[in-house]
């Protein structure tokens, strides 16, 4: 007696589509994304809310007529005592918000499948390492870039009347990060970091604990050391220092220089003002000691940036940044094909 053989399975069967993967996707990591809607919606209707009242003190400050009188002094004391001790409160707690998404998000992405090792099935579905990876990155990134974006379009509106007041300036450390295209690249950041750490460990919780502390290291040492430097800083002193806006520009250092136009040190400074006559020493007047230096020709000196680098210090850091993350993205791709079994 014989048998025939059963046909062998066709090779190279069309692979799931684009659209299919990312149904999958969305239905994978649904949770995740809609966290990160709560919490930027959260914080965005606060930011709405607290906006129409602050833009509407702003208005009554500006209109209000003449500015001596009393109402007007109220009126501004509550723009000014009330609302801004808030809004500089709120940019404080703002600052972790783009690791949280990131992280969140991007932690879990592949470090969960692999550590589980559900990936198995997802390539024995049609859908290769290659699909299952880029699909999955590219989705969640340009939703988490979006909706950085979007959300930092809103605190931009939200603190603009504090900028009109001349209260804080574009290049200020603290909201520089939050506002323009920088607050979605280092969303963006703190995802590739979550993803790369993720193929790397292959383990959820230790992976997303590796993005938080490489993203922060790194926020701080552009916050302190690297941002100030993207462009060569411009330097002040006398008549051409009493012009700076030194709430809108961004000033970090001073020193003084000698008669031979040389920097001196802080112990030499004193040791001249030691000599300085007891009436200027003791003099109530903050610029008595400034006058007495400068007659004897010290030169006092401020290191700044202008205000007018805004843009240009936005699409600096923001290019990096970028780069940083693709740089992270494909390796991650590069790694899974590579090394995942």
């Amino acid at each position: 007696m014989t048998t025939v053989a059963a046909p062998a399975p066709a090779r190279g069967g069309r692979p799931v589509p684009w659209t299919r993967l990312a149904w999958v996707t969305w239905r994978q990591h649904r949770v995740a994304l809609a966290g990160v809607a709560v919490l930027l919606g959260g914080l965005g209707l606060y930011l709405l809310i607290m906006g129409l009242k602050i833009h509407s003190g702003y208005a009554g400050v500006t209109s209000c007529h003449p500015a001596s009188s009393a109402a007007c002094g109220l009126a501004n004391n509550l723009f000014t005592g009330d609302y801004y001790p808030f809004a500089q409160t709120m940019t404080g707690f703002l600052q972790v918000v783009p690791v949280l998404v990131g992280v969140f998000v991007g932690g879990p992405v592949l470090a969960r499948e692999l550590e589980t090792g559900t990936f198995r099935f997802a390539w024995t579905q049609g859908c290769g390492r290659l699909r299952w990876t880029v699909t999955k990155l590219a989705l969640l990134a340009i939703a988490v870039t979006a909706a950085a974006e979007a959300f930092s379009l809103l605190f931009s509106w939200y603190f603009q009347p504090w900028f009109a007041k001349g209260l804080d300036g574009a290049l200020a450390p603290q909201l520089f990060d939050l506002r323009g295209i920088d607050f979605a690249a280092w969303t963006l950041l703190a995802f590739a970091l979550g993803v790369a750490a993720g193929a790397l460990i292959r383990r959820t919780v230790p992976a997303m604990a590796a993005a938080l502390a490489v993203w922060t290291g790194l926020f701080f040492a552009t916050f302190m050391f690297l941002r100030k430097h993207y462009l060569a800083p411009l330097a002040a002193s006398g008549a051409q220092a009493s012009t700076l806006k030194f709430g809108n520009d961004w000033s970090w250092a001073q020193w003084f220089t000698g008669p031979n136009g040389k920097p001196v040190s802080a112990q030499a400074l004193n040791s001249v003002i030691r000599q300085a006559p007891v009436s200027v020493q003791g003099s109530k007047n903050p610029g008595a000691i400034g006058a007495y230096l400068s007659a004897h020709h010290y030169t006092q000196w401020w290191a700044y940036q202008p205000q007018s680098r805004y843009w240009p210090f936005q699409f600096i850091e923001s290019g990096w940044l970028l780069a940083l993350s693709l740089i992270l993205l494909a390796g991650t791709v590069w790694l899974v094909r590579a090394k995942a079994s």
